[in-house]
């Protein structure tokens, strides 16, 4: 069978055209208790979404997303987040305006950036300072007059409690002129989005996003040149975030070696990655109850500005979590048969059958060498049986498994 060219490959990764019906768990919805349980339920139906969807880049830009225009359950109901990131999976591939407009007006928003509570006589700058510094432009694009004058224009711009839905208040909306971007009018918050997108901040928009997206899928900083080719491609697309993608993922520099060892896997990647590897689903491996420990807790980014990357997941705790879910994971895995061939197999087979499993595709000598001694040593002291359930725990744990 005749290999595929790369672009081949990227147009696959794109094609989401098989992406499963996004449903709600009942248990979301459980009024009983608000809390707990429907975190629970929308940790494990997102985890086995992730670990088992054909289509892995919706669930992939859904997390930047999640990590970017950030809710979070310790300030908001975990079903009305829940509910939020079905809408940036909906959206996540799309025209970043759409998007953004809807993230504006979302409900989980509106609570967690108080502009539930944004009204004329009394304007909270909580979201519009955060709209410019953190999700479109980023710090020092913007003035404190235009902070001002944003909270202003997103006056009314509220919720309805019995709903649990947007609602504008226009007796709570100011309808006085308002200075954004060097154009002085009666600004809308709606309006002032497209002015970013669409209009005079379009430029500062694009590579803002783009580098951020860059960061997230190649390695962090890119170089303002490679920026500025990004942001040209995006703007071009209609800041399309599928087609900012496929340039991405066509880029000389993201096939680079370098790029492929340069990012940590979050602690959700890796949870996601041992799913995915061993086939066990959530119910059974309980990713809920190492998140937190691992330095993640999906639906609870650590704050507005979210989750950083690299040094954020290397720590001694989380190394110990690591540990612990590991052998979490050994026991399970071992419970179905997970390579319980390998204790007949040479040592050099028994760790290319463990690296196979973990898509562990290029293997540091080091690690090559290691694992094989384990076997080995395993086999002259009589103790076949324990390769299999600690050859999952090696795979997991290697350095190679800890990378995007």
């Amino acid at each position: 069978m005749a290999k595929a060219s790369w672009a081949a490959v990227v147009d696959r990764v794109l094609d989401t055209t098989a992406n499963p019906a996004d449903t709600i768990p009942a248990a979301i919805d459980d009024r009983a208790d608000e809390y707990y349980p429907p975190w629970v339920a929308a940790v494990q139906y997102w985890m086995d979404r992730m670990a088992t969807t054909p289509t892995p880049i919706v669930e992939k830009m859904t997390l930047f997303w999640h990590g970017h225009l950030v809710s979070s359950v310790d300030d908001v109901l975990a079903r009305l987040v829940f509910r939020q990131i079905k809408t940036y999976r909906s959206l996540a591939l799309g025209d970043v305006h759409p998007l953004l407009q809807a993230m504006a007006k979302d409900p989980a928003m509106l609570a967690y950036l108080n502009n539930r509570s944004n009204v004329a006589a009394e304007p909270n700058e909580n979201f519009a300072r955060e709209l410019m510094e953190l999700f479109t432009l980023g710090n020092a694009q913007f003035t404190e007059a235009e902070v001002i004058d944003m909270a202003r224009a997103w006056t009314g711009h509220g919720g309805n409690d019995d709903t649990e839905t947007y609602e504008f208040h226009p007796a709570d909306h100011d309808d006085g002129a308002k200075t954004l971007f060097g154009i002085t009018k009666n600004w809308d918050g709606p309006a002032a989005i497209t002015e970013i997108v669409r209009g005079a901040r379009q430029q500062t928009c694009a590579r803002f996003l783009a580098a951020k997206i860059w960061s997230f899928f190649a390695y962090p900083n890119p170089a303002g040149a490679l920026v500025d080719d990004l942001a040209a491609a995006f703007i071009a697309s209609g800041m399309n975030v599928k087609a900012l993608l496929r340039v991405i993922f066509l880029r000389p520099e993201f096939r680079l070696a370098s790029t492929r060892t340069a990012l940590v896997r979050s602690p959700v990647e890796w949870l996601v990655a041992t799913m995915r590897a061993t086939g066990l689903d959530a119910a059974t491996l309980h990713p809920e109850w190492w998140l937190e420990p691992l330095g993640q807790t999906l639906y609870a980014p650590p704050n507005v500005s979210g989750w950083r990357q690299n040094g954020a997941w290397i720590s001694t705790s989380a190394q110990w979590a690591k540990g612990s879910h590991a052998g979490w994971v050994r026991w399970k895995a071992n419970e179905v048969g997970i390579l319980s061939t390998t204790g007949s197999m040479t040592p050099a087979a028994a760790a290319q059958a463990a690296f196979d499993r973990f898509g562990i595709n290029e293997p540091s000598a080091l690690t090559r060498q290691k694992v094989e001694a384990y076997v080995a040593g395993e086999k002259a002291a009589n103790r076949s049986w324990a390769i299999p359930p600690n050859l999952v725990t090696l795979a997991m744990l290697t350095p190679d498994f800890q990378l995007a």
